[in-house]
C-alpha cells in the first residue's frame, strides 16, 4: 500500500493532525511565515516536509525543509539539471517530477533522486499505471504519483507514494 504525501496548497495546519501522514509537500506560493511554522511543528512531530514550486529552493534552504520536489518534466536538459541538483541537495530528500515516458524516467533516475514522481490524470491513467509498474520492476528508486484529479481510480497502481492535495485526503479510502 502506498504512503501518502499530503500536498498543502492553502495555509492550513490541520493536516498536521493526521497521524497517518508522514510527509508533507508545501507549495512555495504559501506565505513564508506559515511555511516556517508548519516546518517547525512537523519537525517536532518527526514528520517530513518538502518544498515544491517556483520558490521551493529558496524555502528549502531558508526554513530548513527536509527536502525538495522539482519538476523537471519541461526541462530541455533534465539529465544535466538532475545531476547538478543531486550535488546541490546531497543532504536533503530530493524528488523529481518526470515526463510520463520511460526514457526520461531512466535519465532522471541516473542522478539517484530519492524518488521519481509521475503526474496522473484520468486521461491516460492506464498508461501511467503501466509506466509505474515498469519503473518499479527496473529501479530501486522509489516512485510517486502526483494525483492531479480527485476522483481517479487508483487500483492496480503500484507506486510507493501518492501525492494528493491535503483537502482530498479524507475522500481517499484504503482500498484506493
Amino acid at each position: 500500500m502506498p504512503k501518502f504525501i499530503l500536498y498543502i496548497t492553502e495555509p492550513d495546519d490541520s493536516p498536521l493532525k493526521n497521524t497517518k501522514a508522514e510527509c508533507f509537500l508545501l507549495d512555495s506560493s504559501l506565505p513564508e511565515d506559515f511555511c516556517r511554522r508548519f516546518v517547525q511543528e512537523a519537525n517536532a512531530q518527526d514528520k517530513l516536509v518538502l518544498a515544491y514550486g517556483a520558490q521551493a529552493e529558496k524555502l528549502c534552504s531558508q526554513y530548513h525543509f527536509d527536502g525538495i520536489l522539482l519538476d523537471l518534466s519541461k526541462n530541455e536538459n533534465p539529465a544535466t539539471e538532475a545531476k547538478h541538483l543531486r550535488e546541490k541537495y546531497k543532504n536533503k530528500i530530493l524528488g523529481f517530477i518526470s515526463r510520463n515516458r520511460r526514457h526520461e524516467a531512466m535519465i532522471l533516475s541516473e542522478a539517484e533522486p530519492d524518488f521519481l514522481a509521475f503526474r496522473l490524470w484520468q486521461q491516460g491513467a492506464d498508461s501511467v499505471k503501466e509506466l509505474i509498474n515498469w519503473y518499479n520492476e527496473l529501479f530501486l528508486i522509489q516512485s510517486a504519483v502526483f494525483v492531479e484529479e480527485q476522483d481517479l481510480d487508483l487500483t492496480k497502481l503500484e507506486a510507493d507514494n501518492l501525492i494528493i492535495k491535503s483537502s482530498w485526503y479524507k475522500d481517499f479510502s484504503c482500498e484506493n
